[in-house]
């Protein structure tokens, strides 16, 4: 009896020792699932990232050579209005006039995590760098005012939407070689009042060459640098003591601001048979040429028009579309007529 006794004791301290354990096991395995993940629950974790993205706002690094001529604020601030009706974040930086201080802003911006780089720039061959690491870093570039003829080969970019500067000069030396044959002239001494950019250059070797292709001997006394109205004024005033009354006939600048300072000093000098050709098509340009002074031509070009391309090309990249490379803008001649 005591043996059974004790015998049952033990079963019965078994199964309450069985009944714990299984009562342990039931308490975590409830446990381990109230702590579990729910499926519907991760699946929403994961699309948030994507959300997060969709609403991520476009940012656009802008860049021009400078603010201090009309026809870069036209470009500018036509850029900005069409950036602003997308939604676009715009950081800008000037190049003051200075191939370094735009190839170091535009080295910047690049670090500043832009979906696209926009520039106008005079110094195309300063930057190699630029372009480099756009193109490491997936940034598609756009030019404005640039052709892509322009762009040093072997380099990587979305577009170039411009008038070619060798061709928008060239546009104004025929205009201006059929003007001088409408007054029995075959030839003109020319001076040129210019900068050592490429852009300053070939639009200076485009206007020589539509004259000269076009029955007009031209003899190139000189060429004076004048980068601003200012500079170009007294760039002129060096010309008019070297080169006497009757000496110059043409003065052809390779903008606007280098054109208005020549015929500033002109004027000044008293010096009427010379005649002055801009370009740019300016608002200062344009008044002289209407009033019938002997600032007589500009070549025109159209920023407002590069802004707005330049706009829809970007716009269509960051889409994923496919875009042409090359985007000419057509150059013209105002001469009031």
């Amino acid at each position: 009896m005591i043996f059974l006794q004790t015998k049952n004791i033990r079963r019965r301290l078994m199964n309450k020792k069985l009944y714990l354990v299984l009562s342990f096991i039931l308490v975590a395995t409830l446990a381990l699932s109230a702590c579990a993940p729910k499926e519907e629950a991760a699946t929403t974790e994961e699309a948030a990232p994507a959300e997060e993205t969709t609403g991520e706002t476009i940012k656009i690094g802008f860049t021009l050579p400078t603010l201090q001529f009309p026809f870069y604020v036209r470009m500018h601030d036509t850029f900005i209005a069409e950036a602003e009706a997308r939604g676009w974040e715009v950081v800008y930086v000037d190049g003051n006039l200075d191939s370094l201080t735009q190839v170091n802003g535009s080295l910047d911006l690049l670090t500043q995590d832009i979906d696209a780089l926009v520039m106008a720039t005079w110094w195309i061959d300063a930057m190699p760098d630029v372009l480099d690491i756009a193109e490491k870093s997936g940034i598609p570039v756009f030019f404005m005012d640039q052709s892509a003829a322009m762009v040093p080969a072997g380099s990587t970019f979305a577009s170039a939407s411009g008038t070619d500067n060798y061709d928008a000069g060239y546009v104004g030396g025929v205009w201006m070689s059929e003007r001088l044959k409408a007054e029995d002239k075959t030839s003109v001494n020319l001076v040129l009042v210019t900068m050592t950019s490429e852009t300053a250059v070939k639009r200076c070797d485009g206007f020589v060459a539509g004259m000269a292709d076009n029955g007009i001997e031209v003899n190139v006394l000189n060429e004076y640098l004048g980068d601003t109205r200012a500079n170009g004024m007294r760039s002129m005033e060096d010309a008019l003591v070297t080169y006497p009354e009757g000496e110059i006939d043409l003065v052809f600048g390779y903008s606007a601001q280098s054109s208005l300072g020549a015929y500033d000093a002109i004027v000044a000098a008293n010096r009427s048979e010379i005649q002055v050709v801009g370009f740019d098509g300016e608002d200062d340009e344009i008044a002289l040429i209407d009033a019938g002074t002997q600032y007589i031509g500009t070549v025109v070009q159209y920023p407002d028009q590069m802004a707005i391309l330049t706009a829809q090309l970007v716009e269509k990249v960051l889409n994923g579309e496919t875009i042409e490379q090359s985007n000419p803008v057509a150059a013209g001649v105002y001469d009031g007529k």
